[in-house]
């Protein structure tokens, strides 16, 4: 019997407010583009007997839903009202679900991400069964309960946010070895990154949605800089509700009117409370316990931090290049290192796929043995304005952005990895694209 596992991941459903639902209607065609594919009967992906559509985490995003308890942890009755929204939004995508699994041989899996850490609420599992096909349950419809998705011995899944400090979720929802503390808990904490989205930085993402869109992603360091440049009060709204998270909270650095401070100035008070504020998450969070944890600042932070705070004396369009220059993101080099501690842990894995970064990568291992493939995000992906495309126009964007008419390239990607196999042999994955919508094919990556 020939088997296809599609491996997909942050596709970030929302209510469908335009700044915060990263799932509209170019990637609604690219899916069922897609989903059609593998369930006609025509092309390779529909020849396959089985073919499995696994969503590895933040199909759905209840972090950016409303409403916002202001506590530190998700419950279910606050996810199902989100979860509702979502559905009503989304109606298409749920067709081409129930499309695709009355295919004969169809299915699908679920895995959970940072933010849809809700899909571990059975009444919400329950709901989004019954958007697909009508019903509470149906063995069509699966969900991944424990952190780690294994459909073949030799491959491993998983979302990848157990790897990312800030990202980090395990207490109240699996135990070390990753399998589910209980089947039905009523509520779960938050990782701090969705604690400090919801209680300090949501209104940042509201104003200026391509900080969540630039392609690599910028930096802490880097989006704070550039707040020093576009929107000092929104930069020290920012910080206060920061400090209002401390074990013990205080006032922000930034204590004069912030008229007052020059660019590279405001920057360095605000790094101020930024420091204060990682090492207090640090301290607050017990169930980190990665072995390269180093609460001292890298000698690679400081010279960003250098290199910023010199870029801010700079005249606006040139500071603004040079804080948009591409840099390394940790937090994809934190998942990649994590992901290669799994498959040198197991010689018997020859793939092991997350998402979560956002980024695409191929990473042979181990002489080509192993490899890493982080299949991305679905979202839109804006490159960052290479030094000749920074205009007084793209300055005055950036400041006052149109999120309806957007100057930056667009890199958006629709990847996903096939996995292929014959029952009882060994599976050969890829990392591919897909291209033309509706009525396109894929491409291979590698």
């Amino acid at each position: 019997m020939s088997i296809i596992k599609l491996v997909v991941s942050d596709l970030h459903l929302a209510d469908g407010t335009i700044i915060l639902d990263c799932f509209g209607e170019s990637q609604q065609l690219a899916f069922e583009g897609l989903l059609y594919a593998a369930s006609l009967h025509h092309g390779p992906l529909s020849q396959a007997d089985s073919v499995e559509l696994i969503i590895n985490g933040d199909c759905f995003d209840f972090l950016v839903t409303m409403p916002y308890t202001g506590q530190r942890i998700a419950d279910q009755s606050t996810a199902l009202q989100k979860c509702e929204k979502i559905i009503v939004a989304h109606s298409a995508f749920f067709k081409a679900l129930q499309s695709f699994v009355e295919t004969p041989g169809r299915s699908i899996t679920f895995i959970s991400g940072n933010h849809d850490l809700e899909l571990c609420f059975a009444e919400v599992r329950a709901r989004i069964c019954s958007a697909i096909v009508g019903t509470r349950t149906d063995p069509r419809v699966q969900f991944c309960l424990s952190r780690v998705y294994r459909p073949f011995p030799d491959i491993f899944i998983e979302h990848g946010h157990i790897h990312d400090f800030w990202n980090h979720a395990t207490q109240g929802i699996w135990n070390e070895e990753g399998q589910p503390l209980m089947a039905d808990p009523q509520m779960v904490p938050l990782s701090i990154g969705s604690w400090y989205f919801q209680s300090a930085t949501n209104p940042i993402s509201i104003r200026y949605p391509y900080y969540d869109h630039f392609d690599p992603p910028l930096s802490n360091t880097r989006q704070i800089a550039l707040l020093c440049l576009l929107d000092p009060a929104l930069l020290r709204e920012t910080a206060q509700r920061s400090m209002q998270m401390l074990r013990s909270p205080r006032l922000t650095h930034i204590e004069l009117p912030v008229e007052q401070y020059t660019p590279e100035q405001l920057f360095g008070e605000a790094m101020l409370d930024f420091a204060a504020f990682r090492d207090d998450m640090w301290a607050q969070k017990s169930d980190w316990s990665a072995a390269a944890l180093d609460e001292s600042v890298s000698v690679d932070e400081m010279m960003e931090f250098a290199m910023v705070r010199d870029a801010l004396s700079l005249p606006r369009m040139e500071a603004v290049a040079a804080i948009c220059t591409p840099a390394v993101y940790q937090m994809a080099e934190d998942v990649a290192q994590g992901m290669h501690a799994v498959l040198d842990h197991d010689a018997a894995l020859r793939y092991a796929i997350a998402g979560h970064t956002h980024i695409a990568r191929i990473d042979p291992i181990n002489q080509g043995a192993q490899t890493y493939l982080n299949t991305a995000s679905w979202t839109s992906r804006f490159a960052l304005p290479a030094p000749g495309e920074v205009t007084p126009a793209l300055v005055d964007w950036l400041q006052s952005p149109d999120w309806d008419h957007v100057p930056l390239r667009d890199v958006t990607q629709y990847v996903f990895a096939l996995i292929t196999a014959e029952e009882g042999g060994s599976a050969s994955a890829s990392l591919c694209v897909w291209e033309g919508g509706l009525h396109g094919s894929y491409r291979v990556l590698a």
